[in-house]
């Protein structure tokens, strides 16, 4: 069984730089990837206005911290150049089908990690998950933004695949 750790990105500065919910996601995918052993890693993140502005997808900035957390660059898939959560997950699932990938360790934060589950066992039905939450460093009231953003975003997706459920994301 091949398993992959599957990364979700969060936003990086002008200079590609990773900001810190970004780090703290590598961080926890570094050990992971540590944990499961011969395993492969997908980051995600490619451009967006609220995430990364460079000309460089935000995956390859994902992939570069990880190399030097000792990752070797052989046990990287291809980035899935994805914008939002969904295509995170649609994005993603043809990679990992390419690469025989049937076990997933879904790397995001704690705070999104609810949506994070939704999506992708609603797009990756087939796919056997762990899921595996980075700590989110940041203030009382800005923890609660992020979650109250999180609560809408879930009946958003929830609303469209109530719309049409045979369709994948």
């Amino acid at each position: 069984m091949t398993v992959a750790v599957v990364v979700l990105g969060s936003p990086n500065d002008e200079k590609g730089n990773l900001l810190p919910i970004a780090i703290s996601r590598a961080k926890k995918a570094a050990m992971e990837y540590q944990r499961i052993a011969n395993g492969k890693i997908l980051c995600t993140g490619g451009f967006g206005q609220h995430f990364n502005l460079t000309s460089t997808p935000h995956g390859h900035y994902l992939q570069k911290y990880l190399m030097q957390c000792g990752i070797p660059p052989a046990s990287f898939l291809d980035v899935a150049l994805s914008a939002f959560t969904l295509e995170d997950a649609t994005l993603a699932l043809p990679i990992l089908e390419k690469n025989a990938i049937n076990r997933v360790v879904l790397v995001t934060s704690d705070f999104h990690m609810e949506r994070a589950k939704l999506i992708f066992n609603h797009v990756m039905p087939d796919i056997e998950f762990e899921y595996a939450e980075s700590e989110t460093l940041v203030s009382k009231h800005a923890y609660q933004t992020l979650i109250q953003h999180e609560k809408n975003a879930i009946k958003r997706e929830l609303a469209n695949f109530m719309r049409d459920p045979h369709v994948k994301g």
